[in-house]
């Protein structure tokens, strides 16, 4: 069945750093099954400002093994409507919507492993890799973390004082790297610059050959700091299996088709409908020229699920189960899902007219 909405109370509210929050939520008996989540994962927030329905995706804080309540961190985006408002009028009490956890920015951890985890984060791409920070060390008892974490100074260092206290309780197993762009020379050991190729490859290199090859690779952060680190990590001949990204072909399927970043959106035919199954339900929708099946699915009323919109999250995955679609980017699918015909609907356009997206069969 399609996740849906439920209302959860906002417990604790804590101001990291000036423009960063992270709030706690209340999690009612009957749903603790359906808000369990693994390390990396995500949760999507609904608020409605003068009616209009605004989602957002933010990366769970906490460790389904170290902590024992359920967070989310986020930081103030100027211009924005809902950081700004979680960041200057949430309070504690306050009813949130929020979807069960989704997302594949994770791994299976073994409490018999004996691995290297190099994690990357830039700013608030902090929230995902500390997560799986704290489950790899609180789980995997012989395995050992490396965090390289890059902001413009001491005082916007996110969960600064925890990593502190992780640091002193896991003095042999855990290494932070503080890099700075704009130092203040407040508090922390640095090293100042920014987190490029170069200065990943001097950090990853000073490791065992052995090592760096059978590490596990975490990155999240702006984009541009990505694409250096992926470089520095290809020209070590890292295999891509692990590598692990979280950005703020042809698979075929039981006769359907999914074909990947095309230039354009040329149907093979004259699209006009699509039928999607959501919540028990077979809906045959209408379909404009250029929309997308989730935006066909909002202007129906059928109330798909959906966040980012923009092929980043997984919160509008659904299974392909006739037709054809072409889909603008799918960062958020692993290459199993694509090949077990899974689809972003909100980067997703069809292509025939026989097309059939099953939210439902989600799993």
């Amino acid at each position: 069945m399609a996740i849906q909405f439920h209302k959860l109370n906002v417990s604790n509210i804590v101001r990291e750093t000036e423009d960063a929050t992270t709030i706690s939520f209340e999690i009612p008996s009957n749903l603790k099954d359906e808000f369990k989540y693994k390390h990396g994962q995500y949760l999507t927030l609904r608020f409605y400002f003068d009616g209009k329905d605004e989602r957002r995706a933010y990366s769970i804080c906490t460790s389904p093994v170290a902590d024992d309540y359920l967070a989310v961190t986020v930081k103030k985006v100027t211009g924005g409507e809902v950081s700004p408002y979680i960041n200057s009028r949430l309070k504690v009490g306050d009813t949130i919507d929020v979807m069960p956890p989704l997302g594949n920015f994770t791994i299976d951890l073994d409490d018999n492993n004996k691995k290297t985890y190099i994690l990357f984060a830039g700013g608030s791409g902090i929230t995902p890799i500390i997560s799986i920070l704290k489950s790899v060390l609180f789980t995997e008892k012989q395995s050992k973390v490396i965090l390289v974490y890059a902001n413009s100074n001491e005082e916007t260092i996110i969960f600064r004082d925890a990593l502190i206290d992780l640091k002193e309780k896991f003095v042999d197993r855990l290494t932070v790297i503080h890099q700075l762009s704009k130092p203040i020379k407040n508090g922390v050991e640095y090293t100042e610059g920014r987190i490029d190729k170069q200065r990943c490859l001097g950090i990853v290199k000073l490791l065992d050959p052995t090592i760096i090859a059978n590490s596990e690779y975490f990155m999240c952060g702006p984009g541009g700091m990505m694409k250096e680190i992926e470089a520095a990590l290809l020209e070590l001949n890292i295999d891509k299996k692990k590598i692990h990204k979280e950005s703020f072909t042809v698979a075929e399927n039981d006769g359907t088709e999914v074909v990947k970043h095309h230039d354009t959106h040329a149907p093979d035919e004259k699209v006009e409908k699509v039928k999607v199954i959501l919540y028990g339900e077979e809906h045959e929708i209408d379909i404009a020229d250029g929309d997308t099946i989730l935006v066909a699915g909002i202007k129906a009323g059928i109330d798909p699920p959906f966040s980012c919109q923009i092929g980043a999250c997984s919160t509008c995955r659904a299974k392909l189960k006739g037709g054809k679609v072409e889909m603008e980017a799918d960062d958020a699918l692993s290459e199993e899902e694509i090949e077990d015909g899974f689809v972003l609907t909100c980067t997703s356009h069809a292509l025939t007219n026989n097309v059939v997206v099953d939210y439902d069969d989600n799993f």
